[in-house]
């Protein structure tokens, strides 16, 4: 195993609002403070103040919703993340509080547990307003919103056109988003170490539309039809901006990679098994997880 030096500034932030953030946080800051590695702190729950302090590493006291704020937060300087679980699933968030402070030494020195994700960076042009871009860490999902019609989405990929979709919206998940949004609407699992775009309906109003994934360099492009009113782009379920008719948006795998602190405690496809379930038995009335 390769050990190098991981970091030497470290910001810690925290929701407040999650039980036991206040608490550990001050514990964490102490620690890290006494080692002279602390770059800043935050229990407010306000990544935006993670920029001024251009860390080598972030600890983040939360969920994954806390995670993935403090990922679009810092956009395209992505730094090493440890997630620490306040929350119910904490699926990204891969370190119980205790768990932490036990092996904190090892992640500010083992490089090896840093896992590169892909991410996806986002581009919209609306008829009659300035473009903006940003970048998905788990997912880019246009949905549909008020008066909650249906959206109609004309999609290309390599400019290719392909289809139109009516649907309540259409998610473009990573490999590390697939396990998510993606995954809740019949999407696949994708192995986070995979390249590839996970492009998933929601509700289509065609059986034939079903999920597809498209490698690493396509350009996924997507026009927004006049007649889907209200409908809007939603990052990672943190930055939401309307797309009116006629605007265009474009995915593309981003050069930026997503760096998720793992676990050295959890094996591969532990998560999956553990806090999903996946593949494992339903119990309820009239069934029995001993039955052969």
């Amino acid at each position: 195993m390769a050990s190098t030096k991981l970091t030497s500034r470290v910001f810690l932030i925290g929701n407040a609002r999650k039980p036991g953030a206040s608490e550990a946080f001050h514990r964490l800051r102490t620690w890290l403070d006494e080692r002279g590695v602390l770059a800043g702190a935050d229990l407010s729950g306000r990544p935006e103040s993670i920029n001024d302090s251009n860390p080598d590493l972030i600890i983040v006291l939360g969920g994954d919703g806390t995670l993935l704020s403090v990922g679009q937060a810092i956009r395209h300087r992505q730094v090493p993340i440890v997630g620490v679980n306040l929350g119910k699933l904490g699926y990204l968030a891969d370190f119980a509080a205790d768990e932490l402070e036990h092996d904190l030494d090892r992640i500010l020195t083992d490089s090896s547990l840093v896992s590169r994700r892909m991410t996806l960076d986002v581009s919209v042009i609306p008829p009659n307003n300035p473009e903006w871009d940003g970048i998905a860490l788990n997912d880019c999902v246009i949905r549909v919103g008020q008066p909650f019609r249906t959206v109609n989405l004309a999609l290309t990929i390599d400019d290719w056109p392909v289809t139109t979709i009516v649907s309540d919206g259409l998610i473009l998940a990573t490999p590390t988003g697939s396990t998510a949004h993606n995954m809740a609407s019949g999407g696949p699992i994708v192995q986070p170490d995979v390249d590839a775009i996970v492009l998933t309906p929601m509700c289509p109003h065609s059986l034939t539309h079903r999920p597809v994934v498209v490698g690493p360099g396509a350009v996924v492009g997507i026009t927004v039809h006049p007649t889907s009113e209200g409908a809007a782009v939603v990052l990672d379920g943190q930055a939401v901006h309307p797309v009116p008719g006629g605007t265009g948006i474009s995915v593309k795998k981003s050069r930026q990679t997503f760096q998720l602190v793992r676990n050295p405690r959890r094996k591969a496809w532990e998560t999956l098994i553990q806090k999903l379930k996946w593949g494992q038995p339903l119990a309820g009335p009239g069934t029995s997880r001993d039955a052969r």
